[in-house]
């Protein structure tokens, strides 16, 4: 009996101390998952959004004397993304597509007569993984795969590219330095280029074994590169209805030619008027020295000027401005 009693006496006496124990480990634990890195401040493991948005233009012309062409032309785009965000870890994702065209005709001349004319044509896809090293930097893997939909032709009608032809997929690894929500640079001093060009007719029978399309050699449906690789990202709200968003990405080949940096840069204002209607405005610079852009020269000959095609290197440049019906999905 005595031990019995000993036994209670020290059981009774540990159970105020077992329980503060308890309760300690409780809070630690309600503490650690109400606890978040500067990768997710919000709580949310998922962040989702999609917009879909359709830009139209038509111009109708009668006996006008200026001169002219009737046209309809529109653009569709899509974007969406997919972010997770939980402890330590990042994954990006997103998606953009685009594809635009217009037709022409003089007046008094159905559409029928005329051909359509491509303004717009994107696939691209991105996707960046990361894991936060300390406060803003994190180690980090980066793809993106970009590519268009349909065929494209030069001003005399030749066919200049096609769907995966060509197309890119990036693959790199390296480091973000993403300091708040607005702003993030990945460095990858890793990364390796690929460049396909499915479509053998672009090639328009030069079977010269160095001649190149979009740095294709001849012969071949793909071109390898490894080189450096920087992309900054910076997006912000202007204001209550302006959104303004920008990319750069710029690219060194080791292998080849390295002092020739390939160039993206993108820009995106995005005016909304309400619910249903927004107007954008878009612009893209392009540099990279493998692709060859349609330019003209003057040649002359006994004393007669023409122009003549001259392709080659050079910047490209795109702006769109459009207003119409916009969808959040």
């Amino acid at each position: 009996m005595k031990q019995i009693f000993t036994t209670f006496l020290l059981a009774t006496s540990l159970l105020p101390a077992m329980a503060q124990e308890d309760k300690a480990q409780r809070e630690a634990a309600a503490k650690e998952l109400t606890t978040f890195s500067a990768a997710d401040t919000t709580g949310k493991i998922w962040t989702k959004g999609a917009l879909f948005q359709v830009n139209l233009t038509q111009v109708s012309l009668t006996n006008w004397a200026a001169g002219g062409f009737n046209s309809i032309g529109g653009i569709a785009q899509f974007s969406g993304f997919a972010n997770r965000h939980k402890g330590k870890y990042v994954w990006d994702n997103s998606l953009s597509l685009a594809f635009g065209g217009q037709l022409q005709a003089a007046q008094g001349v159905s559409y029928a007569d005329g051909s359509p004319i491509k303004t717009d044509d994107r696939i691209e896809l991105n996707s960046k993984w990361g894991r936060e090293i300390k406060g803003p930097w994190f180690s980090s893997a980066l793809a993106q795969f970009r590519t268009q939909f349909t065929e494209g032709f030069d001003a005399t009608g030749t066919r200049i590219s096609n769907a995966f032809a060509p197309a890119y997929l990036i693959m790199g690894l390296g480091f973000d330095y993403r300091p708040n929500d607005h702003f993030s640079a990945f460095i990858s001093p890793a990364t390796m280029k690929m460049t396909i060009v499915t479509d053998q007719t672009l090639w328009h029978g030069n079977t010269d074994p160095e001649f190149r399309v979009y740095g294709v050699k001849y012969g071949n449906t793909t071109e390898m590169e490894l080189g450096g690789y920087l992309r900054l990202t910076y997006k912000t709200d202007l204001a209550k209805n302006i959104a303004f968003m920008t990319r750069g990405d710029l690219f060194s080949n080791y292998l080849r030619n390295p002092q020739n940096i390939d160039v993206n840069w993108e820009t995106l204002f995005t005016f909304k008027v309400n619910e249903w209607f927004a107007a954008t405005l878009s612009t893209m610079l392009i540099y990279d020295h493998d692709i060859d852009v349609p330019r003209l020269k003057d040649e002359t000959v006994n004393g007669v000027t023409t122009k003549v095609p001259d392709p080659g290197p050079g910047v490209q440049f795109k702006q769109t401005l459009g207003v119409g019906v916009t969808l959040k999905l």
